[in-house]
């Protein structure tokens, strides 16, 4: 249908309504009044009337063009005249919703924060111009980073992998593994061109720690965070500051990647690949992929940064996408702890054939005590509390609730006596007794911190141990003798490093279901790595596994990159993600099935083949998704296909959405691009 032009004395506001239905994901038309006129302008909030509600929308654009034929509704009212999304904000989101099949809605709340009133009415404050300044050390240490810097200075766009080194002690303060170090010399090179810095991190700890590190070299009040534990009005406060153009550097987490900053000269993430980048709502983007994404959009320089290496950034390493930024090999020998690993000798497999089930062999026993003589020891353990996944004492079948058959949680009261409660409908299992063999003693299916926290307090009757984990978590511990038990991100930093670490249960951490488990425990292990004193110092890491693993080796050799890289072409080979494109559609069995139908039409349409052959489509399911929670999805389909047919294949699926949403069948439908953690 072709558009019309209206008189020039009416103007015509593009509305996206934030409707929160996917069936209404396109720009809604309506009549700017004439007491509006000057009021109404892309990017600021205005109240519509859509199917008799009123509802929340922001201006995509104002003109003279509508469809011939209909009536227009003036728009009832405009909320404030600030602009809070940009002109390239709104084309970078429509690229995100264009990758990861979601709505323009949802990418728009992602990156938008709640609006505070009151401060967006109160005087704004001052914010002061931060200017380069000269950092020695960590980036511009290694040659790599050295060219990096200055390509980046210049007004380049340079695109790079910096792999920190995991080391803690005099390295550490020599810069080498000062990850927040070299991050500032990036956005110091980025203001020295006369653009602005945008650094993501996983955890808000790191974002305020990142943070402090900035502002000692560019001066109080020119670094701007934005996280969700910032109250509203600091975070709305913060967000008008990147918005108006007064900050020049903004430090955050996920939704931060879409900052609306206009003169971007470099994108950092550091830790990229951290499982907290996954963004838990609809779309489900990664900040690293976004950042990715947007250094393309913005024609601006990216640094991704980390301890460990995920195989989408091996990916873009080995096809020179991005360079590569690391220690020479013989450095980091020398600077990083010593990385060992229990061995059939370790664990006496000749003298004792059950002593491969030693959670703590004679190697991490002696690293503690050895430790222990000039610092504190950190053992890390994948779980918290003490009954974790609690079973039978006697059979060892994992004890489920009687009334939903969901998961139950355990904890030790006083006097010994065990309490069992569902964590799903909230049952207390009084009286257990178990169903296969009559038991009833109930015994931890994997053991957690609390209980390994009680177990090396039995053995080291003399030292203080912390148990950092749960919702007991420590930020940090002193340079005196102890030993610290701590669940992945709760590890406390020790203020000259760990004298020694143990890493316990890594073949349980090896083990857990999903593609993307390896890769979370070597970016956990190589973090601990991390906290441990170099090898000058006598520094020195066990990790309790299966020493053939490659992984487990990775960590030995300190070579995160190529495991990597092994994993990413093993993947291309498997046809698994990010080498290949994939997709999850979840939902009750009504919307899945319908979903799957209508999948197939599409397909058909498009004149793509299903099958399992490469160039064709393959439509996995759908079947039934075990361990949900009652009213979660019940079905699952899984489409795989090579990347080319990616371009094709998300509009189908933003489709899906669209015609759920419209017909509302079954409850909600779920669709997941590339969601490589729920593999």
């Amino acid at each position: 249908m072709t558009e019309a032009l209206l008189e020039p004395t009416e103007w015509v506001a593009h509305v996206c309504v934030l409707s929160g239905l996917a069936h209404l994901d396109r720009p809604f038309d309506y009549l700017v009044t004439e007491e509006m006129v000057g009021q109404a302008r892309p990017g600021i909030r205005v109240r519509v009337r859509l199917a008799g509600r009123l509802l929340d929308g922001i201006i995509l654009a104002v003109d003279h063009h509508r469809q011939p034929g209909v009536t227009l509704q003036p728009l009832q009212r405009v909320v404030s005249s600030e602009v809070v999304v940009t002109e390239d904000q709104l084309a970078m989101a429509r690229r995100v919703t264009d990758r990861w099949a979601g709505t323009l809605e949802e990418v728009i709340r992602w990156a938008l924060p709640a609006r505070h009133a009151a401060t967006e009415r109160a005087e704004p404050r001052p914010w002061p111009v931060p200017r380069p300044a000269h950092i020695p050390g960590a980036l511009d240490a290694l040659a790599e980073g050295t060219a990096f810097l200055r390509l980046l200075a210049q007004g380049g766009r340079p695109r790079a992998f910096w792999r920190v080194a995991p080391v803690a002690g005099p390295a550490d303060r020599d810069r080498l593994g000062d990850w927040r170090l070299g991050i500032t010399q990036a956005v110091s090179a980025a203001l020295e061109s006369g653009r602005q810095a945008l650094c993501c991190v996983p955890t808000v700890a790191q974002a305020e720690e990142l943070a402090a590190c900035l502002t000692e070299p560019f001066g109080a009040g020119t670094v701007v965070m934005l996280h969700a534990d910032q109250s509203a009005a600091d975070r709305w406060r913060n967000y008008l500051a990147v918005v108006r153009g007064q900050a020049s550097i903004v430090v955050g987490i996920r939704g931060a990647v879409l900052a609306p900053l206009t003169r971007l000269g470099v994108i950092v993430v550091w830790d990229e690949a951290a499982s907290l980048h996954d963004e838990p709502r609809a779309p489900y983007p990664n900040t690293r992929d976004v950042a990715a994404l947007r250094a393309q959009t913005d024609r601006c320089a990216l640094l991704l940064a980390g301890h460990s290496c995920s195989p989408q950034t091996a990916g873009w390493l080995s096809t020179g996408w991005l360079a590569q930024i690391q220690t020479p090999r013989e450095q980091l020998r020398a600077l990083c702890a010593t990385v060992r690993a229990p061995g059939d000798s370790d664990l006496a497999l000749s003298r004792d054939p059950l002593a491969n089930r030693v959670r703590l062999p004679d190697l991490a026993m002696q690293t503690i005590s050895h430790g222990l003589l000039s610092g504190p020891v950190l053992v890390s353990v994948p779980r918290p509390g003490d009954l974790v996944r609690p079973c039978c004492a006697s059979c060892r079948a994992p004890i489920s609730c009687p009334r939903c058959n969901g998961p139950v949680r355990g904890r030790r009261l006083a006097g010994g006596a065990t309490e069992l409660e569902c964590t799903w409908c909230g049952q207390l299992l009084a009286g257990w007794t178990c169903s296969s063999c009559g038991g009833t003693v109930v015994r931890s299916g994997v053991v957690g911190a609390s209980t390994t926290a009680a177990e090396l307090g039995r053995a080291f009757p003399s030292v203080q141990v912390i148990d950092s984990s749960g919702d007991h978590i420590r930020s940090s511990v002193g340079d005196t003798p102890a030993l610290v038990v701590a669940t992945p991100m709760a590890e406390p930093r020790a203020e000259s490093g760990y004298a020694a670490a143990l890493l316990l249960d890594a073949g349980q951490a090896l083990n857990r279901p999903g593609l993307d488990a390896v890769c979370q425990a070597l970016e956990h292990w190589f973090r601990v790595a991390s906290l441990v004193r170099s090898g000058v110092e006598d520094g020195q890491l066990v990790i309790v596994g299966p020493p053939q693993d490659r992984a487990v080796q990775a960590v030995i050799r300190n070579d995160p990159v190529g495991w990597a890289g092994v994993e990413m072409a093993e993947r291309a080979e498997a046809g698994f993600p990010p080498a290949a494109f994939a997709a999850l559609v979840d939902g009750s069995t009504e919307a899945v099935e319908a979903a799957a139908e209508r999948l197939r039409n599409a397909v058909a349409e498009a004149d793509l083949e299903i099958g399992m052959a490469p160039g064709q489509v393959n439509l996995l399911g759908p079947v039934e998704v075990e361990g949900q929670r009652p009213g979660a999805p019940q079905q699952r389909l899984v489409i795989r296909a090579e990347p080319a047919l990616a371009a094709r294949l998300v509009p189908m699926l933003r489709h899906l959405r669209s015609a759920h949403s419209m017909r509302g069948e079954g409850g909600p439908l779920r669709v997941r691009v590339n969601p490589i953690g729920q593999l």
